[in-house]
């Protein structure tokens, strides 16, 4: 009875088709099917009723349904009625397209990426392939919708998406499917000869664009249809998006990184410019209406697109927290991005909802090596090479690394850096790489392997910086410095006072070469907190020059001088020292102020020529501050021979930066000279004479300004200076030297201001160079006060640089507070006074200053005044002062007797 019933509705279908009741037998078929799933004879009809209706699509996707069901339950495949209606629906007419395009219709703008688009466009003219790569969240799909959006096909642009299908064999279904209009075909095809030529016969003879999505996990079967569906279709263009290439002649590839990202100096207009944060604002203000980048905002917007990588879907999802977070709040979650970063869009594909999902969908991917590669190097802040990657994946035969490498580069998971040999992982991929160590309890061990390597590495640098391969080591500590200090950090951190102190002292020469002071106080002062370190010379070597960088390099009490004469004591107690221990065993004696003693040690290291120059280089700069120009200039001139003999070349560099300020100021000013030239201040001709003292060199200021080059302070030079200065005391003195510019230009009030932020940033610092730096500031101040006729002003001013210039003990910077305590002489008309003041101020300098022509002019007038007899005189009696008396003669409290 229930067969009969059974044919009964299958009998009942079949005359409703024959009277174009499509609709109604489909109902009736689709109901006796979900209770016999296996009945052969409705499945054909219902495949009947559903091409009748135009649903072609739907009628396949049944045949596969079917066709699985029989060979699961009964294992037999389907009968000959079922096999040959497929073949028909497969090897129909093919049918008129009822759009020229299936691409999806933009919900949001696209920004940034013009370049890519014109890159895409081009490529595609050009050829016939083209690939888009990128790590997940990119922006691929965007970008080739787009691309393919912006350009006409005669017969059209179809997409199709293959996220969601899982096996190899279905991916020309599926692409059949997605041409002809209808759902997406899930469907496995036995007949992958016969599916193919009808996808063939679908596009030969037309001139259209195949947008193909998402090819990575499928990426053989992809490449191997594509390039078949090329080679029989000559009008046809396709266009892909993966994570690795496809690896198919004639295949050209669209590299896509981070959107761009602001500088850290960029202003509120330039940081709107910028792709990442034009994407991030206009998302943010679509939840938080009224949102922009301003004043207020650009410091935290600036943190989340530049700690997202400036990659497009991880800035939407983190744009779209700010319906329940504050934009502080959301800049400070980045610390546990994966955790704050789960709110995407519900109508995307599940591995585009969160950013922890985006990331797995690639790793998943991977070969067991391919993961531990990724994972092992994502500790690494600066980078990977070769080298460093088998010294964190040591149970991997070397061997087999550079191919694992190479991989990670195909898949987009590691980029290639702009030094040869080395590659980047994107900090969102470094920190899902390191949450995955954390979860299978190896990170600790891979940060052991780490730190051993460059420990070592450092290690082997460090004597090669003061020899023959000093520039290759340069490099190498350069390139590898961010995952030295990473190396150093887990040293620290886990109690290896002894490991941490020696690697410290293997960066200390770098440090010292690029002046990176406050790197080296910081870590030298990690490392020595360490408990557990007994004393040994390293240890005692550490301090040594930890006292030098630190904050506070000059002895504040009693104590603290007796703890550094303890600890010198201690040094050359030791019977054998290292090169590098010996030469620095001087500079706790330099904060001692005891530069002779210091200089007794340096001299008896003549067994080795590198530590020969470098003592004859500190002879020579304490002859410098000393202005004893000529026992500078021999010291020198030993010292770079000795460089020269140890291929030395920053030594030699070093020299040239001690005796070129003063080559030129050794001639004494002429007594007959004309009236020099008038400054480019109107009618004041404002000059300071400045030195260079310790890297601190002097711009032309002797020089006019061109028009064209009289920027404004909103100018990138401006930007530049500050980027330079890194401490407040550096800051201090480019604002100084700035305003030094603006009283040039007639801009007073904006020269007071930089002052001001000048004087501010040096109210309580006290490493070098503040002294130097207050000596500036209070030289210019008095400038300026004399600029606007407030001598009162200018005297205190004077009075503040003199005491800071004491501190110094540096008397070439005292002799700018001379020629300035001169120039308010003659303010005050005490021309005399002026004269022996320039004179000292000779004398201080250890030379005559030709090149200064603020010197000049105070010269002009006070041979005007004295007449030229009188003057040399006056002039002669400050110059034939001894260099402490001459201190004491320059003091401007002196005016005021």
């Amino acid at each position: 009875m229930a067969h009969t019933s059974v044919e009964a509705v299958a009998d009942l279908a079949d005359a409703e088709l024959s009277l174009g009741r499509a609709d109604t037998a489909a109902a009736h078929l689709t109901a006796l099917l979900a209770e016999q799933p296996v009945h052969e004879r409705a499945a054909a009809l219902l495949m009947d009723a559903l091409g009748a209706q135009g649903r072609q699509a739907d009628a396949l996707a049944l045949y596969e349904r079917v066709r699985e069901t029989l060979a699961d339950d009964l294992g037999t495949d389907p009968g000959t009625a079922l096999r040959e209606r497929h073949l028909s629906l497969l090897r129909a007419e093919r049918p008129a397209l009822t759009s020229s395009s299936n691409l999806p219709a933009p919900l949001t703008s696209f920004i940034g990426r013009d370049e890519d688009l014109a890159r895409i466009h081009t490529l595609l003219a050009a050829g016939r392939l083209v690939t888009v790569l990128g790590p997940g969240g990119a922006g691929k799909t965007r970008l080739a919708v787009e691309a393919a959006r912006r350009h006409e096909y005669r017969d059209g642009a179809w997409m199709i998406d293959l996220a969601s299908v899982i096996e190899p064999a279905k991916v020309s279904a599926a692409v059949l499917a997605g041409i002809r209009g209808g759902a997406r075909f899930e469907a496995r095809m036995r007949v992958v000869g016969d599916e193919l030529d009808v996808l063939v016969d679908q596009l030969v003879g037309r001139e259209s664009l195949l947008l193909v999505d998402n090819c990575e996990h499928l990426i053989d079967a992809v490449a191997h249809l594509v390039a078949t569906l090329l080679s029989r279709c000559p009008g046809l263009r396709v266009l892909a998006t993966s994570r690795e290439a496809l690896a198919v002649d004639g295949e050209a590839l669209v590299p896509l990184g981070p959107l761009a990202l602001p500088g850290p100096n960029d202003d509120v207009e330039q940081a709107r410019r910028v792709a990442s944060v034009r994407l991030f604002t206009e998302r943010a203000a679509a939840v938080r209406p009224g949102f922009d980048v301003d004043e207020t905002t650009l410091p935290e917007v600036r943190r989340v697109v530049r700690g997202l990588d400036g990659m497009p879907l991880a800035l939407e999802l983190a744009a779209a927290r700010l319906r329940t977070l504050s934009l502080p709040e959301l800049a400070d979650g980045l610390s546990d991005r994966f955790q704050l970063l789960t709110s995407g869009s519900r109508t995307a594909l599940p591995r585009h909802r969160t950013l922890r999902a985006v990331i797995a969908w690639s790793w998943d991917l991977l070969s067991e090596h391919e993961r531990t590669v990724a994972e092992r190097v994502s500790i690494l802040p600066g980078g990977v090479t070769l080298a460093s990657a088998a010294a964190v994946c040591a149970e991997i035969p070397a061997a087999e690394i550079p191919e694992l490498i190479a991989g990670l580069v195909d898949r987009s998971l590691l980029q290639l850096a702009s030094d040869p040999g080395r590659y980047r992982m994107l900090e969102t991929l470094r920190e899902y790489g390191i949450d995955r160590l954390r979860e299978t309890g190896d990170l600790d061990t891979v940060r052991d392997l780490a730190a051993g390597y460059f420990a070592e590495l450092m290690a082997r640098c460090d004597p090669q910086l003061r020899g023959p391969g000093q520039l290759a080591a340069i490099r190498v500590v350069s390139a590898e410095y961010d995952n030295a200090l990473a190396a150093l950090r887990w040293r620290c951190d886990t109690g290896d006072a002894t490991g941490a102190v020696a690697l410290a002292l293997n960066l200390t020469w770098y440090w010292l070469m690029f002046a990176r002071h406050p790197d080296a106080a910081y870590w030298l002062g990690e490392a020595l907190a360490v408990p557990g370190g007994e004393p040994t010379p390293d240890r005692d070597c550490a301090q040594a020059i930890y006292l030098v960088n630190r904050v506070d390099a000059r002895p504040g009490t009693t104590a603290e001088a007796a703890e550094i004469r303890e600890l010198v004591d201690r040094l050359l107690a030791y019977p054998v020292l290292p090169v590098r221990v010996r030469a620095l065993t001087v500079l706790p004696l330099a904060i001692l102020q005891e530069e002779e003693t210091a200089l007794a040690i340096l001299e008896a290291l003549v067994d080795d020529v590198w530590l020969a120059g470098l003592a004859h280089m500190f002879r020579a700069q304490v002859a410098e501050n000393a202005g004893e120009l000529d026992k500078m200039r021999t010291a020198v001139d030993v010292a770079l021979a000795c460089f020269r003999q140890a291929s030395d070349r920053w030594g030699q560099a070093t020299r040239t930066a001690v005796t070129r300020p003063t080559a030129a100021v050794r001639r004494r000013p002429r007594r007959r000279a004309g009236r020099p030239a008038r400054g480019p201040v109107a009618g004041r001709r404002v000059r300071l004479a400045q030195p260079q003292r310790r890297g601190l060199q002097r711009p032309p200021l002797d020089r006019p300004v061109p028009a064209a080059r009289r920027r404004r302070p909103d100018d990138r030079d401006d930007r530049l200076g500050r980027e330079r200065a890194n401490s407040p005391e550096m800051l201090a003195l480019v604002n100084a030297w700035e305003a030094v510019f603006r009283m040039r230009l007639g801009e007073l009030d904006r020269a007071r201001k930089l002052l001001d932020d000048a004087e501010r940033g040096l109210h309580s610092g006290t490493r070098f160079p503040a002294d130097h730096a207050r000596t500036l500031v209070g030289n210019v101040r008095a400038v300026l006060c004399l600029e606007t006729g407030d001598l009162a002003d200018a005297e205190k001013a004077v009075e503040k640089a003199y005491a800071a210039a004491l501190k110094t003990r540096d008397l070439p910077i005292m002799s700018q507070v001379a020629v300035t305590t001169a120039a308010l002489a003659q303010a005050h008309g005490r021309h005399h006074e002026a004269a022996v003041l320039l004179g000292a101020a000779a004398r201080l300098r250890g030379t005559h200053d030709r090149t200064n022509r603020y010197v000049h002019e105070l010269t002009y007038r006070g041979r005007a005044a004295l007449g030229e007899e009188t003057f040399a005189t006056a002039y002669d009696k400050g110059w034939e002062l001894d260099g402490k008396t001459a201190v004491t003669e320059v003091d401007p409290a002196r005016l005021r007797a």
